[in-house]
């Protein structure tokens, strides 16, 4: 018997096509007879015979589910996993032949596998979005539509009971197919688009000059406050560091003094802190760092 699961292989699949029309269609009687072995009995025999003989039908109903883009070896393999499924459920005695009972699990595997595997983003598993998935395709042709627009999707929806949104969600995803950024550019198989993505995060040197320099702002900072007063440092960080800042007439009522007295500290403070920054990079000959320092803590 040919392997059910070794035809994965593109290549080989005329191969195994033409295996599987060497086993002989059964006749009515010789089907009841194999699945009441298999039934019963547990005839192994019983069993492969009856599926071989329904192989063909597999790749049959297969070749139906060509045009979502899924290998076709994909399909048939799926398809015979349903009717692999298929002869451990059917019961002979309930007088339906086993093709009719087979080819609802091999359609259902079949359509389960495309619609989990058709992309690399996860399609939504709803009923609705599932029912829209396969019938869009046919909606559009009854409807003589190439694309679906804004101002005709509102047809499509009621006529598949849908979204609208829905309808133009799916749209754009079959009109723009998600592929692998591994994928070769035309014939250089040395080159891939993932080769031309820009890099969107810092570089490690990058990170590593703006931790030093934020460390080196606030060491700047640290020493600038502790050449305040105690009241001039309360202010100021109430006025300008903390989160939440307070209001010049808040910090005034916790002092106990005038709004306008507050402003005046705080002038005074930060004109002291200023000095001293300027004192620093004037002696380290950075005075951009000093621009940068006051405009991003002031």
């Amino acid at each position: 018997m040919v392997s059910l699961r070794g035809f994965l292989d593109e290549e080989s699949l005329t191969t195994y096509v033409s295996g599987i029309k060497k086993f002989p269609m059964l006749g009515k009687d010789e089907e009841f007879e194999l699945a009441t072995k298999w039934k019963e009995k547990g005839d192994k025999r019983a069993m492969e015979k009856l599926i071989a003989s329904h192989l063909r039908l597999v790749v049959k109903v297969a070749n139906g589910y060509s045009g979502y883009g899924m290998s076709k070896a994909d399909l048939i393999a799926e398809g015979n996993l349903g009717v692999m499924h298929a002869i451990q459920h059917f019961d002979p005695n309930m007088g339906y032949r086993f093709s009719t009972y087979a080819i609802w699990w091999v359609k259902s595997k079949i359509l389960d596998f495309i619609y989990g595997h058709w992309s690399i983003v996860k399609l939504s598993p709803s009923k609705s979005h599932r029912k829209l998935f396969f019938g869009l395709k046919k909606v559009k042709n009854m409807l003589g539509l190439d694309l679906i627009s804004e101002e005709n999707a509102d047809i499509v929806a009621n006529k598949m009971n849908v979204s609208a949104k829905d309808v133009l969600t799916l749209e754009t995803r079959f009109t723009h197919k998600d592929f692998s950024t591994n994928t070769t550019l035309g014939n250089d198989e040395k080159s891939s688009w993932q080769d031309f993505l820009a890099e969107t995060n810092d570089s490690q040197e990058s990170s590593i000059l703006e931790k030093q320099e934020f460390e080196y702002r606030r060491k700047v900072l640290h020493n600038a406050l502790n050449t305040l007063s105690k009241k001039e440092y309360d202010i100021v960080c109430s006025y300008r560091l903390h989160s939440p800042t307070k209001t010049l007439r808040e910090i005034g009522e916790k002092m106990n003094i005038s709004a306008e007295r507050v402003r005046q500290i705080e002038k005074n403070a930060f004109l002291k802190i200023q000095k001293y920054v300027r004192s620093i990079e004037w002696k380290a000959a950075t005075s951009k760092n000093y621009q940068k320092f006051t405009i991003a803590i002031f």
